[in-house]
């Protein structure tokens, strides 16, 4: 960058912005919308109206932050704070009026739905490739929402209880749950129960995320965590390209037109991270060697003004190895693994779009997904050999077990939407075919050192399990096909909005008939304020995993019966105070009866019930706060004798306080503290010297109450400084993204050492992310 001229800094080329309207109900475009835009640095102000096709075009705009705003008379007025301006580019935005929520108040970026739930939110593309926390990931950038906990640097979450493998992910409103990106099947428990590390998304490549802790509407079923909907960016008017540069690889792309019809465009995006040599660099030199690579493509096709065709290929993969050089730099070689996974995910959907009659949009999609998935775990013994000895002297036993995951899924779904005279109708159907092929391989017995008390052994004396080929061999090929269909309607009376919908499924995998009926009412009382409630019955699919790991598993959808009722009061145009309180009903819980046999059964129930608050606002212009309160009490009883304790990923309290300031067109600040309430602990205790004599010294953790406790609570603190500027024809946008300013440790997760009868704690460390983006408009 020094290297360019002073006259490259002292103007950088203007830029421009395509600004399109729709109706949120029937997705007609809107013309004669009055649409203001104000320059930040200057407050300079630009008002045009939306022509037929619902859009404008606004050239000759100086790079930096802009503000829109968007009125029409039956419409609640939509108020966007933060557009960015690159140069050279036209850059395209979307906005969606509906009818009014409640006189004098400014809609913020998006209407709410009448279809979504109540509590739903939605962050649009500038709030997720620049949250502090979120460095390079979009997942990241959800922390802070309500109900949601997110515990470390990595995308996955829990929401109001429930694990990271609960939540319903929807890209592009395919299904599809392999977004997150090393979620292991083998290794440490952490891992295991995790959910994965990283998305597969770029952090440019979501242009919007809707996510609802709760209470959504029969359109969606499968899982009863949380509702996660992605939308992939379409390509902007003008071409782009665009390098960014990361500590562990590098992504680059083309946005811009397609050029098949008018309008057409495509969106690009590759990327190839390889955080082995990243986590050389930073010496962590025992973690071992991971290794992504994403491609995303995403075409919208407009036939005519009537029907748009839009074209969406993910393809990723990944690996993971960590071997005897790996455990070799292991302090105390604590963990003696080896590992071995990769895994190719891949979806490639159609959608035809259809604008039917005056109000009327009917939508078609077609998709299939693909997963292959190989783990393998071993086991190295550093301990047998004299001290200093190098790692290739280390005696190993490589892939002791492996699991085989291989997926196939092609699906339908049709979904109608129109508005009628009693407020708004929407049904659908989907049809969905599942071929899995799963296997476990054991290579001989398999002494575990941690188990709980209930595990068979042989001998009731005996300090340890053995996992036996007879006892964990098994395999799953099975082809289901799945049906399912619901109906919604919104009644709107006056200042009352009531959602009435049912969901009926047939689901081949586990051949079960569901009903599940679905409700929500909601009711503006004045200006200032509204209330809600939502009402449900939910069914969450047993994993895979646990249909393949024994032959005798027949398992069965559990049950979630869900309520919630809440508020949400605007004290003026720029503050808002959100809050729920929610109650649900678990029952026919999945639970694993025997880990030394791989056994699962639908014994288990229990409660989770909670609330949460979320106030947020504009302090001035520029200037923005947000904070966030949860409380939750998950508890299951897994008819294990032991009654109803804590459920795996309860937290009793997650806070977040967060305060943004965009300084300048340039510099942007941010930080986040957040404080979470420590995970339910189990009570065990620790054997010595388990195998006796003339054997290796070997101690075993004994499982004999589960959750009964809480780890100590933290709080973590990041900080976000971005910078943008152009240098020629170039834009340049960098951040520093520091996770977990002060070190806090992380009380969730510890791993028990065999060697030496300890739990090992996870030490934690401030996490920086350095991101730099190049783009080129042309």
């Amino acid at each position: 960058m020094i290297g360019f001229t002073l006259s490259a800094h002292a103007a950088e080329a203007p830029g421009a912005l395509t600004i399109i309207i729709r109706d949120q109900y029937t997705d007609r475009p809107l013309p004669s919308v009055q649409v203001t835009i104000t320059e930040r640095d200057t407050s300079a102000t630009r008002s045009m109206e939306t022509d037929a096709r619902g859009r404008i075009v606004v050239e000759q705009l100086d790079p930096g932050l802009y503000s829109v705003n968007a009125t029409k008379v039956g419409f609640a007025p939509v108020y966007e704070p933060s557009v960015r301006v690159i140069t050279r580019k036209n850059s395209r935005i979307e906005f969606e009026l509906g009818a009014p929520m409640m006189e004098e108040v400014v809609v913020r970026a998006r209407a709410l739905d009448a279809f979504a739930s109540p509590s739903s939110t939605y962050l649009d593309r500038e709030a997720l490739r620049s949250a502090v926390g979120g460095g390079a990931d979009p997942l990241l950038s959800l922390d802070g929402l309500p109900g949601l906990a997110s515990a470390s640097e990595f995308a996955s979450f829990s929401v109001r209880g429930r694990g990271p493998r609960d939540n319903l992910i929807f890209v592009d409103e395919f299904p599809f749950d392999k977004a997150v990106h090393f979620d292991a099947t083998l290794g440490e428990d952490e891992d295991v129960g995790g959910g994965g590390r990283f998305s597969i998304f770029a952090p440019n490549v979501i242009s919007g995320a809707e996510f609802s802790p709760g209470g959504w509407g029969p359109a969606y079923g499968g899982r009863a965590g949380s509702l996660l909907k992605l939308e992939v960016a379409d390509g902007s008017p003008s071409p782009s390209a665009s390098l960014r540069l990361d500590l562990a690889g590098n992504e680059v792309g083309y946005d811009g037109p397609l050029g098949i019809t008018r309008d057409s465009t495509v969106l690009v995006s590759a990327r190839r991270l390889d955080f082995g040599a990243f986590f050389e660099d930073i010496e962590e030199l025992d973690i071992g060697n991971p290794i992504l690579r994403d491609i995303i493509v995403k075409s919208a096709i407009p036939i005519n003004p009537s029907n748009t065709i839009e074209v969406l290929l993910i393809d990723t993969r990944e690996t993971y190895t960590r071997d005897v050089t790996h455990v070799f730099e292991s302090p105390n070689f604590e963990d003696a693994s080896l590992l071995d996974f990769r895994q190719d995910s891949d979806l490639y959907g159609l959608t035809l779009r259809s604008l039917i009659g005056e109000g009327a949009v009917w939508t078609n999609k077609v998709y299939h997904r693909t997963s292959n998935k190989i783990s393998s775990e071993g086991e190295a013994f550093p301990d047998l050999v004299p001290d200093g000895s190098p790692a290739s002297s280390f005696p190993v036993r490589e892939d002791i077990i492996t699991i085989t995951e291989d997926e196939t899924e092609i699906g339908w779904r049709s979904d109608f939407r129109t508005a009628n005279r009693w407020g708004a109708f929407s049904a659908g159907i989907q049809a969905t075919q599942i071929e899995l092929d799963y296997s476990t391989v054991l290579d001989g017995d398999w002494i575990r050192f941690v188990y709980d008390d209930d595990d068979f052994r042989p001998d009731p004396e005996q300090r340890y399990i053995v996992l036996t080929p007879a006892n964990i061999n098994s395999s799953l090929s099975r082809k289901a096909t799945s049906y399912a269909g619901y109906v919604d309607q919104v009644f709107t009376r006056g200042t009352w909005d009531i959602r009435t919908g049912v969901r009926f499924e047939r689901d081949g995998l586990t051949d079960e008939s569901l009903v599940s009926p679905r409700f929500s009412v909601n009711w503006r009382r004045s200006k200032g304020i509204r209330y809600f409630a939502t009402a449900g019955l939910f069914h969450q699919s047993p994993r895979y995993l646990d249909f393949a790991a024994n032959a005798g598993n027949e398992l069965e959808n559990e049950k979630i019966t869900h309520g919630s009722i809440g508020f949400e009061y605007f004290p003026n145009d720029t503050w808002s105070v959100l809050a729920e309180a929610y109650y649900q009903d678990l029952s026919n819980l999945v639970v694993d009866l025997d880990r030394a046999n791989g056994t699962f059964a639908n014994i288990g129930d229990g409660t989770s019930y909670g609330f949460d608050v979320v106030v947020k606002g504009t302090i001035r212009e520029g200037l923005y706060a947000a904070a966030t309160y949860s409380y939750n009490d998950a508890k299951v009883d897994r008819k294990d004798g032991r009654g109803a304790v804590a459920d795996d990923f309860s937290r009793e309290h997650v806070a977040t306080l967060g305060l943004t300031w965009e300084i300048t067109s340039r510099w942007k600040v941010a930080g986040r503290y957040k404080y979470l309430s420590g995970r339910p602990e189990d009570a065990f205790i620790i054997h010595e010297d388990v195998l006796g004599p003339g054997q290796p010294l070997r101690f075993s953790r004994e499982t004999t109450e589960r959750n009964i406790g809480r780890k100590p609570s933290y709080g973590v603190l990041n900080l976000r400084v971005d910078y943008r500027r152009a240098f020629g024809p170039i834009d340049v946008t960098a951040f520093l993204d520091v996770i977990n300013v002060t070190s806090a440790s992380s009380t969730d997760e510890s791993e028990f050492d065999y060697r030496r009868g300890v739990n090992v704690k996870d030490d934690s460390e401030a996490e920086p992310l350095i991101g730099l983006r190049l783009d080129y408009a042309w």
